[in-house]
Formats: structure tokens, sequence, C-alpha cells
């Protein structure tokens, strides 16, 4: 039945999360602009010696080879021209767009009519006044575009190849898929961050380690996120990120990789419920530290063989993590569970990703704001799981409070605890000039009922006992057990009359009542001694001291009975 509670909740949540993200990428998604058609013609990787007047003053114009594919993709160590012409003359009404999606660091120069001045578009970019976003590398072209007019390309070199692919949209259309680009990656972005800002609140006050690598892993992800999408460099200070150029994302990737596995195992308690897989999980976190120190060296970004080394530790380490989860989760493991809820998205769609890639397929939207969302999702929920993690501590830091104060039998206040509270009480009560008594009980041949009926029975007696003295107590009075069958009710503010009064409720309680244990009724009668707080010399020490000299004066008078300290009057029954 538990288990049926606390799933339904949880699969409503994600299922509404993953609804919403339907809507935000149809959304996002262009509406068809019914735009003309690109003609995609390349020249063959050229040495850079080759100069731009000769291709775009038409010197090479035969050389270029019409090609099939929509793609214009980079070359490893040289760069690449093409020629793009439309099948149509342009006649909508906003001015053409031209956007390249998967340029992503690269450098590319575009040659337009009428002028074929040269235009830099590069994802880093941080000078100027930009008119589009990030999304993709995009210009504007003349309003009077003609059929087989050309535009020139110059494709920078890099050190892997990219299938970078050239769309043609009208102004309009792309402005407006632009503006839903920009707010779904802010929604993402700010609720990883709030996330972030909310874990750093909790950790200023806990100062939990599973807290710091929750800000350290998410921190740098979110980082990352923002690189590949490019919004970083909008930020004040994202300048300084632009030497770094691939480096960068490479970095952070590199970096949130063990904050991320140390996470796991702190946050999941792995290394209770799944120890030898959480042994071999903590070694595997080393490898990426001289990752992140060979990503500075020249060669690095240069070098597949780094890059598909990094990939594939990176997925081995992802599965391992996963299973060890998994298996956590399956042995009954809270966190495990939540975190499974929270990360496996993000796997599903990094898995979707690399296959797109592999494949060498289009980007579609639910892909591309997949990724992010998930990471937000990851976030939301991981939260959520820490303040459960939060709650369940301060909950049993409560309890071992409560443990530490209060006796174990009876529930009341322990010795030490009754002591302190005492002295707090004294402090108050001369502070605000008023009256405190004391009233110090004790079971009457209690040690009778142990040897007869046994010390289960004592117990139990022991039980009803404090819990029918606290029912007689007022609100602000408070009970202690001061050892064996002893037992102290601290009253603030009554005075010798109400003493009285409120010891004498509860032996009359007591006198009446019937405890059933093990199959025996029994009854049982108690003693007690008043004592009244006196001057501003009077301590704790001596007002129990008081308290106990008139309880030993009840017991001699024959017990069953309340009795004052002198020089009050003894009362008798």
């Amino acid at each position: 039945m538990g288990e049926s509670v606390y799933r339904k909740p949880v699969a409503v949540f994600v299922a509404c999360l993953f609804a919403a993200l339907c809507a935000l990428v149809l959304h996002a998604a262009p509406a068809p602009s019914g735009a003309p058609k690109l003609r995609i013609a390349s020249l063959p990787a050229t040495a850079p010696t080759l100069s731009a007047e000769q291709v775009v003053y038409g010197a090479l114009d035969a050389s270029f080879v019409p090609g099939n594919s929509p793609y214009t993709p980079n070359a490893a160590d040289t760069r690449r021209w093409y020629r793009l012409a439309t099948d149509r003359d342009w006649n909508a009404a906003s001015p053409p767009v031209l956007s390249f999606t998967g340029a992503t660091y690269i450098r590319i120069t575009v040659y337009a009519p009428p002028g074929y001045q040269p235009e830099g578009l590069w994802f880093a970019q941080t000078e100027g006044i930009h008119r589009f976003s990030r999304h993709h590398l995009a210009v504007q072209l003349p309003q009077d575009l003609r059929a087989g007019q050309p535009i020139y390309v110059e494709i920078a070199s890099d050190s892997f190849t990219r299938q970078i692919k050239p769309t043609l949209t009208d102004m309009a259309h792309y402005q407006a898929e632009d503006l839903a680009h920009v707010r779904l990656t802010t929604l993402f972005a700010s609720v990883q961050f709030t996330m972030i800002l909310a874990a750093m609140c909790l950790w200023l006050v806990l100062r939990d380690r599973v807290l710091s690598y929750f800000i350290g892993y998410a921190t740098f992800q979110l980082v990352y996120q923002m690189l590949m999408s490019g919004e970083i460099y909008e930020l004040p200070g994202g300048s300084l990120l632009v030497p770094l150029g691939t480096r960068a994302p490479w970095l952070f990737a590199t970096l949130s990789a063990p904050l991320s596995m140390s996470f796991i195992l702190e946050f999941c308690d792995l290394r209770e419920i799944t120890p030898k897989a959480a042994k071999i999980m903590g070694w595997m976190r080393w490898p990426f530290l001289p990752a992140a120190l060979l990503i500075w060296m020249p060669f690095a970004v240069r070098t597949n063989t780094l890059v598909n080394s990094f990939n594939l530790w990176f997925m081995v380490t992802s599965i391992w993590s996963l299973g060890a989860v998994i298996l956590a989760a399956l042995r009954h493991g809270r966190q495990a569970r939540f975190f499974l809820i929270a990360w496996m998205p993000q796997v599903m769609l990094t898995l979707l990703r690399v296959l797109q890639i592999l494949l060498k397929l289009d980007l579609p939207p639910w892909l591309e704001y997949g990724y992010p969302f998930t990471m937000a999702f990851s976030c939301v929920v991981v939260t959520i799981g820490l303040a459960d993690l939060s709650l369940r501590a301060r909950r049993e830091r409560d309890m071992a409070h409560h443990l530490a104060d209060h006796d174990a039998l009876t529930g009341v206040l322990n010795r030490r605890a009754l002591v302190r509270r005492l002295h707090a009480a004294i402090a108050d009560a001369r502070l605000h000039n008023e009256p405190l008594a004391l009233l110090f009980l004790d079971m009457d041949h209690f040690k009778s009922v142990n040897d007869r009926y046994g010390h289960q029975v004592g117990d139990a007696c022991l039980r009803a006992v404090a819990e029918a003295i606290a029912d007689e107590l007022r609100p602000t009075d408070w009970l202690g057990r001061y050892g064996g069958e002893e037992f102290v009710a601290c009253l603030p503010g009554a005075s010798h009359d109400n003493a009285m009064h409120i010891g004498e409720r509860i032996r009359h309680r007591i006198e009446t009542l019937q405890v059933h244990s093990r199959g025996t009724t029994l009854q049982t009668t108690i003693s007690m001694g008043v004592a009244i707080l006196g001057d501003q010399t009077d301590t704790a020490d001596e007002l129990i001291a008081r308290a106990d000299a008139a309880l030993y004066r009840a017991k001699l008078d024959g017990r069953n009975r309340i009795v004052a300290h002198s020089p009050f009057a003894a009362t008798g029954h």
C-alpha cells in the first residue's frame, strides 16, 4: 500500500513534466515558410593559401561541384569553400536569413550579394551587437535575392568533420523561432540555477558534503550546457572563456563527471548499500583528473584518440554508476529511487543524442531541447531528494536530542535534563519576579512490586504513574524522572497553595489508578514533598534538597500524603 501511494504521485509528476516538454517543443518548432530551396556546390578541400578574391569574384566557379547533400561539412586541417544559390527568386514579405546548424566553434565567413563583403560568423563571438541568438549562425541576405545568384561560404578547418546544414528562412519565421529558443534555454537554465541557489542556501546552514557535491556538479553541468548553447558568452565575464575555444565545454564536462559520481556515492548511500560497486565507482573517478589536465595541452583538441577515449570512459562510468544506483534501489535505497527518477530521462536522451550524431541525422527539436530539459528536471527531482534527506536527518537529530533528554522507559525528562531545565526555570522566575514550586514524588512500596510481580510489571507501573502525573499537571509545568521510582515536577508561577492543590490532585489520581500488566491488576500510592523557591541565594540543589526532605517526612508520617517543607505546615491524609 505504501509503495503504491509513493509511486502514484511520482508517476503523475513525471508525466506532467514531460507533457510540459512536449508542449514547449511544439511551440518552439518552426513553422514551414515555403522558402526557396538552396542548391549547394563545393570546391574540393583546398590549401589555406587559396585567396578569397579568387573564389568570390568567380575565378573558380567552374571548379565547384554540385552536390545532392543538404550539408556543407567542414574538413579537418583545411578550410572548405561552398557556393549556395536559390532555385527561384526571393518573393517573401520579409528578407531572407541564411543560417547554419551544427557549426559550434567553427568559424564561417559569408560573402553575399550585392557587395560580397565578408561577414564573419562565430559561435563564441562577443564583439559588436548581435541581432540573433547563438542557436544558429545566421546572416541576413538582401530582399531582392535572385535565383542562381551565388552566395559564397568559407568554413574553417577543425579537428573533426561535422555535418553543417545551411537553411534559408524568411526573417519573420526565423525571429519567431529564435525567440522561442531563447525562452526555452532561459527557462531550463533558470530552473537549474534556482535549484543550485536553493542547495547553496541549504549548504550555508547544514554544511553537508553531499550538498557541496551537488552544487559542484550541477554548476559545471549548467556552465557546460550554456557553453554548448553559446548563451554564456552573453553574460558578464563570458569573454574570458573565449580563448579556450572548444576546450571550455570539454573542461567543464570533465570536471562535472567526478563530482557527479561523488554525489551519487554520498546521496544514494552506495558505500553502505552496495559497498563493492561503490568502491569500484570511487576508483573510476580518478582518470577524469588527468583528462582535465590533458585538455590544456596544445595537441588535445586535435587528437581524436583522446576525445574518443574520454567519451568511452564517460559511457563506461555512466553505465556502471547507473547499475550501482539500480542495485541500491532494488535493495530499498530511498535516495537511490529519487536519483533514478531524476537521472533516467537524462541517460536516455544522452544515448539518443549520441545515436543521432553517429548516424549523422538532423537534430529534431524534441531532442535538441530534451537534453537541457532533462538536466533541469534532474536538478528539480534531486533537490526534492536533498530536501527529503535533510528532513530525515533533522528528524533523526531531533530524535537523538529527545532520547538524550528523556527517560527511555517513561518518556519524561531524565535527571540531567530536568536539573538543566530547573536552573533555567529558577532564572526565569527571578527575572519576572514570579513564584516557583517543586514537587518531589516517590512511589510507595515500589520494591515490593518488583519483587512480587517482576520488573516488567514494575516498568508498566512506572509508565502508568508517569502518564497519570503528567495528565494532572498544567501546560506550563513539566515532569522528570529523578531516579528509580522518584519523579520531580516543576511548577512555574505556582504558589504554595497552588502546589499543594496540584499535589493533592496527583495523589488522588494515583490512589485510584489501576495498572493492568501481564494478567495482573495492581494499585499503588505516592508520597510527595513540596518546596517553594526562596530568596535570591536559593539554588536548584537546595530547592531539590528541601523537597526531598519534605518527601522523607511524608514517608515517615505514613505515606500516601503530601508534605510541605518547613516553615510551611504539613498536610496529611
